[in-house]
């Protein structure tokens, strides 16, 4: 045999044994891989968090419906995160919003205040708004069917001095669409129950605070409980936040009604039905807004 021969023949074999071995590492690394992919991958756990299912902003009372569970990887937990089987939905109804809460967001003990909790009232309280109290009772509080969020218009029963033997009765708006904020202490409004309560805040500005406060002192207060529908298209909504620097002031009544007005007895007039009238009549001056006006009172009116 030649050494030609001899070199080619050491030449293949050394070809044969580094593919042999090529292929063999190479078998050994996809063996590898696909065990790799076989083995289970462990399940990431999870617990369920208190979140937020609409926006929240701040001032807004929580219900039943904005919140609700959702599952949250557990190595991203908050120790402020409401967990279930800790907390209960029940624990933040009727809580008050703190800070802002987007949708999604989970709802932190931070973000909120609770009922009976230090500053409730305050943050309920829109910006620039006061929160004051009016003695109410069974008959001027309607029967305690005014829940706090209701709106209300106030209405003030007086005796006015009329320069005859006896005053006359009189009563009017004073304020109009002011918010309620609690009947005695219960701020929540999910409760449903009615509460005959003596005493009943609301929301008013700086300049209605004063009002309440002189006519507290001049008569008696009745709440009017107005309508939750909002207004039609094309009607002007009344603005709770107006102060008497615009005229005309939009959250004061226009009407007032004098005891002629609610009895024919004492206006000295019978029912058409029945014809006739009489009776002598006098007239006072009446001071309201700033205008004077003279009002007849008996005499048929």
């Amino acid at each position: 045999m030649s050494a030609r021969a001899l070199v080619f023949i050491v030449i293949a074999l050394v070809m044969a044994g580094a593919t042999a071995m090529f292929a063999r590492n190479y078998l050994s690394a996809e063996r590898a891989a696909q065990t790799a992919e076989a083995k289970p991958v462990p399940q990431q756990v999870t617990k369920n968090v208190l979140v937020a299912t609409v926006e929240l902003p701040a001032g807004s009372f929580v219900k039943a419906e904005h919140i609700r569970w959702q599952s949250w990887p557990e190595t991203a937990l908050n120790d402020s995160y409401l967990i279930e089987g800790v907390a209960k939905p029940e624990d933040v109804v009727g809580a008050v919003v703190r800070r802002g809460i987007v949708a999604g967001e989970p709802v932190t003990s931070g973000r909120i205040v609770r009922p009976g909790d230090r500053g409730f009232l305050a943050a309920v309280l829109q910006p620039g708004m006061r929160a004051v109290s009016v003695a109410v009772n069974a008959t001027s509080g309607i029967a305690g069917l005014v829940f706090p969020g209701d709106r209300v218009d106030i209405i003030l029963t007086q005796a006015v001095p009329t320069g005859g033997s006896e005053p006359r009765l009189a009563s009017e708006t004073v304020l109009e669409n002011v918010r309620v904020l609690a009947i005695d202490q219960v701020l929540n409004d999910q409760s449903g129950e009615p509460t005959l309560g003596k005493n009943a805040t609301i929301e008013v500005t700086p300049k209605q605070a004063e009002v309440v406060a002189v006519v507290s002192d001049m008569g008696k207060l009745s709440l009017s409980l107005r309508s939750l529908a909002r207004p039609l298209e094309g009607e002007d909504a009344l603005d709770p936040a107006e102060t008497v620097e615009n005229s005309p002031e939009p959250w004061r009544g226009e009407t007032y009604t004098w005891d002629s007005d609610a009895s024919l007895v004492l206006a000295g007039r019978r029912p058409a039905k029945g014809g006739g009238g009489g009776g002598g009549g006098y007239k006072v001056l009446v001071f309201q807004g700033g205008k004077a006006e003279q009002v007849s009172l008996g005499g048929g009116q």
